[in-house]
């Protein structure tokens, strides 16, 4: 599946803009991780840097209609779609929903969408609660002191986020930054 017809697709079922947004900051992130995760090693591919991008684009692609039934989210998409993606793509898709629909997350593709998800979230609350309400005005620090706040953005699950440390091999403090400037590279799609 190329990358228009995963949009044409996400945008199908998607209407909320405020979620596409969403989907366009997971897959800048999800694209970035690749290139840290396996760039430095000889696996390292534009065609599987896209992969992992689809499944950022393509994570919640069915939120709209399972918003009631949280347990079935991913797999409905999977009925709709899962003929047109590579088993991989679909299993990191259906495992950031792991806590509900009781797929494991496995590879580092999966353990990516299931930390920055959540993140990628909070990351967009913390820039709206500023003055400036723009990306290029918040820091790791600002996000961190949101982070803390266990009534800010009550929606992020923090726990699914910290997983990053022991599951990617990155610190929670180096993780928020990294995710952060891979969406502050979107800004102006993200309209922040």
């Amino acid at each position: 599946m190329t990358r228009d017809e995963a949009y044409q697709i996400l945008t199908e079922y998607i209407k909320n803009q405020n979620l596409i947004k969403h989907h366009l900051a997971c897959e800048a992130t999800m694209k970035a991780l690749y290139r840290r995760l396996e760039g430095e090693k000889s696996s390292y591919t534009k065609a599987t840097e896209d992969k992992w991008g689809l499944v950022g684009l393509l994570h919640d692609a069915d939120y709209e209609l399972t918003k009631d039934t949280p347990e079935r989210h991913t797999l409905i998409l999977e009925e709709k779609i899962g003929d047109k993606l590579d088993p991989d793509i679909m299993h990191a898709i259906k495992s950031h929903n792991a806590d509900r629909n009781g797929v494991t997350p496995k590879s580092f593709m999966d353990w990516s969408i299931y930390c920055c998800d959540e993140l990628t979230g909070l990351i967009v609350a913390a820039a709206l609660i500023h003055p400036e309400k723009k990306l290029k005005s918040i820091n790791t620090e600002f996000i961190m002191n949101r982070f803390n706040e266990k009534s800010f953005a009550r929606g992020a699950d923090r726990e699914m986020i910290k997983k990053c440390d022991e599951k990617l091999g990155i610190p929670l403090g180096e993780f928020v930054t990294f995710t952060l400037s891979a969406m502050q590279g979107i800004s102006d799609e993200l309209g922040l």
